[in-house]
């Protein structure tokens, strides 16, 4: 029984732990664990350079993932509803610059991956537009990734 009360309080103090981190990051649970969220004011105007905001929030993320060496993190980047090719190619470089500054600070690279995406207007009425962000998702070991179909289309 003793062994049980030590096992319960030591999730508890873990999610304790987890949540002040989550609040030091900004990020929000998802299914695939956190979502940090890089909007357009963290960057430079139409260019790839973080903000000195920017830069705090991307320090915070290097601190997670130097006491988390078991976390990998996918960097997507997003054009934001125009979807005009200059975004979309902003929303790649975007995302190419966070995985680099990632590096430089010395997360592992295949603890790493990067891509750019394009957001589409929904078909509801309901649809915001979104705005040009960075979406870095850091996932959680005990959740697997989704597989990607690795065949080519028509075979």
């Amino acid at each position: 029984m003793e062994h049980l009360r030590d096992v319960n309080a030591q999730a508890l103090a873990n999610a304790t732990e987890l949540r002040r981190e989550m609040n030091e990051l900004q990020a929000e649970a998802i299914d695939r664990g956190l979502l940090l969220t890089l909007d357009d004011t963290l960057f430079t105007t139409n260019a790839v350079g973080l903000s000195i905001p920017g830069h705090r929030r991307v320090e915070a993320l290097v601190e997670f993932l130097e006491q988390h060496p078991e976390r990998h993190v996918a960097v997507d980047g997003y054009a934001g509803a125009g979807n005009y090719p200059y975004d979309r190619a902003l929303s790649t470089r975007r995302a190419d610059a966070v995985r680099t500054y990632l590096l430089t600070r010395g997360i592992a690279p295949n603890r790493l991956t990067a891509r750019g995406n394009a957001d589409s207007p929904q078909d509801d009425d309901d649809f915001a537009p979104r705005q040009r962000r960075v979406e870095v998702i850091i996932e959680d070991p005990l959740t697997p990734a989704p597989q990607l179909d690795a065949t080519a289309p028509g075979t």
